[in-house]
């Protein structure tokens, strides 16, 4: 049996830009709160429960002093009411996610109506939305974008997207939903907005999927970049996603000669070296 990784795959830029951040300031502040997780893999908070970083779902609920943002960022009204309650703010925010976030909101003020391709439950693009100034909406259906066609013939739409989704599918929705409202529309802005590091692992998978038996994709079964890679592995080959070494068994591996192993941008090294050792055991 052999085992070969994707060339790229595990925690991103990002991510362990956010982790460095918060275990320096752990060094400093002690115990932490965060707003919300800091990225979607719960081997990751895990790690970071331990060392005394404690994940908080709403506002209200914060004792503070200090509060982590996550890597997914939030809506500034959000970050206002933090600073107003008198909180010391560790703004983790991905620099992709902040990108994505002005160019949202100078669009907005341009007078253009925001459409995110993404998962409107998602923290990122909810707080991306919260960016738009009320005038956004979050969608993966490009049908959808046919219903804003009213406001197009005063103004027009921008197009962005959640940086985790694939280029391959973000292509297809804004080629639908051009057609869809162009003859509407003044203008139709878009922007690339996709994570360098996200399009870099997933093609990479892909890469990799076309030249073994089967592929474990290691990470959060809620993390979206996570979910990207496995979609993509499963264009080429048998796919197998997993959060936990312990969600391994033989019967996955039997009789594959070549396995594949990528991760999402929040799974932690830790999470690959366990995997890897478990695959080569069975």
């Amino acid at each position: 049996m052999q085992v070969e990784r994707a060339r790229e795959l595990g925690l991103c830029y990002g991510i362990r830009r956010a982790l460095d951040m918060i275990y320096t300031a752990t060094a400093r502040y002690g115990t932490l709160q965060t707003l919300g997780p800091l990225a979607h893999n719960r081997t990751l908070l895990r790690e970071l429960q331990a060392q005394g970083v404690m994940q908080v779902d709403a506002p209200e609920d914060l004792a503070g002093p200090t509060v982590v943002v996550s890597a997914h960022g939030i809506a500034p009204d959000t970050m206002s009411l933090l600073r107003d309650r008198g909180f010391t703010i560790l703004d983790t925010t991905c620099p992709n996610v902040t990108r994505v976030q002005h160019i949202a909101a100078r669009m907005a003020r341009e007078g253009l109506t925001i459409v995110i391709f993404g998962d409107s439950r998602h923290s990122e693009v909810r707080g991306v939305l919260g960016w738009t100034g009320g005038r956004g909406v979050a969608t993966l259906d490009a049908s959808a974008v046919t219903d804003l066609c009213a406001t197009c013939k005063t103004g027009g739409v921008g197009i962005v997207s959640q940086t985790t989704q694939r280029l391959e599918d973000y292509t297809s929705f804004v080629q639908h939903a051009c057609a869809a409202t162009l003859a509407e529309c003044r203008e139709i802005r878009i922007v690339n907005t996709l994570c360098d590091a996200t399009w870099h692992r997933q093609k990479a998978a892909a890469e990799l999927s076309r030249t073994v038996d089967v592929m474990v994709v290691i990470g959060g079964r809620n993390s979206a970049n996570t979910q990207r890679l496995a979609e993509t592995c499963a264009e080429s080959v048998e796919t197998h996603l997993v959060e936990t070494v312990d969600e391994l068994d033989s019967s996955l591996l039997q009789g594959k000669a070549r396995i594949g192993l990528t991760a999402g941008a929040s799974t932690p090294d830790s999470s690959i070296e366990e995997v890897e050792a478990r695959i080569l055991q069975l």
